[in-house]
């Protein structure tokens, strides 16, 4: 076989396996964009909008603004916490109430939160977020409790909501 036929051969299988390789990443890429479909649906503004949620909820319950508190919940949200459900904005508020007894201002602790892992979702989105509570009272202020929401959001006409929020607590032994 003539070196000019060998280099022939060898051109057509570099661009048979260049162009499998071509598909390959092609398919990958399409797949990976189906699979990654809900996250993309959110936008900066989405996840911005959506971590203001957990500030409205912090300062709401830290400064006992009960309708702070309120405006991070859909009317219909539920709130899964070790004592069990508590359904509705009625609900919501009702506890707020039981637990404010009429109190106002500072209650004299702050969470942070951090870690969010925010995505989409077809029925809107949901987050995994890293919650500690700190007691600010005494010095050096400490930390009280510690744990994770997870949460499912929905959009509204007023902008994003909470629609059920799971607390799980550390334990701090």
């Amino acid at each position: 076989m003539s070196l000019k036929m060998q280099n022939y051969k060898v051109s057509i299988a570099a661009i048979f396996i260049s162009l499998v390789a071509a598909a390959i990443v092609i398919n990958n890429v399409i797949f990976a964009q189906t699979e990654r479909h809900d996250n993309a649906t959110l936008t900066g503004k989405d996840y911005e909008e959506i971590k203001a949620l957990y500030s409205r909820y912090n300062q709401g319950s830290d400064f006992r603004d009960t309708e702070l508190f309120l405006s991070a919940f859909a009317e219909d949200a539920i709130m899964t916490r070790e004592g069990g459900d508590i359904v509705g904005m009625e609900g919501l508020r009702a506890d707020r109430a039981r637990r404010y007894q009429g109190e106002s201002g500072d209650v004299g602790r702050r969470h942070l939160n951090g870690s969010y892992l925010i995505t989409g979702t077809s029925e809107g989105a949901e987050a995994k977020t890293y919650y500690i509570l700190m007691d600010v009272t005494e010095r050096p202020p400490s930390v009280v409790g510690s744990g994770y929401y997870y949460d499912k959001f929905i959009r509204t006409d007023i902008g994003w909501k909470i629609k059920h929020r799971t607390l799980y607590r550390d334990t701090l032994d």
